[in-house]
Formats: structure tokens, C-alpha cells, sequence
């Protein structure tokens, strides 16, 4: 019997000030502490979610390290455009949407360089919204 994954648990993101990044995270992406998690803040991450519970970020205090992974988030099409306008509220500069072909995606990073993709298979509404 093969084994199986149920999901993605967390992802180890480094930041040289956990509190001065959970203020970016929660400003921009929306991402809180995780309550039943804060015990490990101590001597581990700073583990910080979004409400459903389905994205959890460990951020780790530490130097950034080069990264060529890129965390990718999932929404709808509706959801893809109003993120886009939030990230350029905040980014420095225009954030480009890239048109995939059969999806749609931004990219951007947090203030300690870590990359981050938010991206878009409802094709149709974004190729429309986007001409």
C-alpha cells in the first residue's frame, strides 16, 4: 500500500524580526497567529494562518536565505482582482499580472525577499477583466 499526503502542513519562511513581519503578514495577507500554536514562539516559529485554518507559515527569525521556491496561493478569479489591487497598494511599484494561458498569476515578496505567487484559474473572467 502506497502512503499518502493529506496536505500541506505548514512552510518555513525566514524574517530577521518575526513581529515587525507578522504586522506585514497580517496587513497584507491577512494571516494571524495561530492560537494553539503560540506556545512554540518561544523557542520555535511564530506559526500564522488565515481563519479557515487551510494556510499555515512558520516564520522562523533568522538571515533570509536565497530562495528560488515560490510560495503559491490559490483563489478565485473575483478573489485574483482584488488581490491584485491590494498588493499594489502596498508594493512598491506596479505589481505585473502574468497571463499564464490557462491561468493568472502575480508575483511579489514580503520585505525580506521571500517570493510569493498568487494565482487564478478562472481564465475567462480575468481574460476579460484584464484586455
Amino acid at each position: 500500500m502506497k502512503p499518502k499526503l493529506k496536505n500541506i502542513d505548514h512552510i518555513h519562511i525566514f524574517v530577521t524580526d518575526r513581529q515587525e513581519a507578522l504586522k506585514w503578514y497580517r496587513t497584507v495577507l491577512g494571516l494571524k497567529p495561530v492560537k494553539n500554536l503560540l506556545f512554540w514562539a518561544k523557542t520555535g516559529p511564530l506559526t500564522i494562518g488565515n481563519e479557515e485554518g487551510s494556510i499555515h507559515i512558520a516564520l522562523f527569525k533568522g538571515k533570509p536565505k536565497k530562495n528560488r521556491s515560490v510560495v503559491a496561493f490559490n483563489t478565485s478569479g473575483k478573489e485574483f482582482i482584488n488581490w491584485h489591487k491590494k498588493i499594489n497598494d502596498v508594493a512598491d511599484g506596479n505589481i505585473e499580472v502574468v497571463d499564464h494561458s490557462v491561468s493568472f498569476s502575480i508575483y511579489f515578496q514580503d520585505p525580506y525577499e521571500n517570493p510569493y505567487e498568487i494565482t487564478s484559474y478562472d481564465y475567462e473572467i480575468l481574460e476579460n477583466h484584464y484586455k
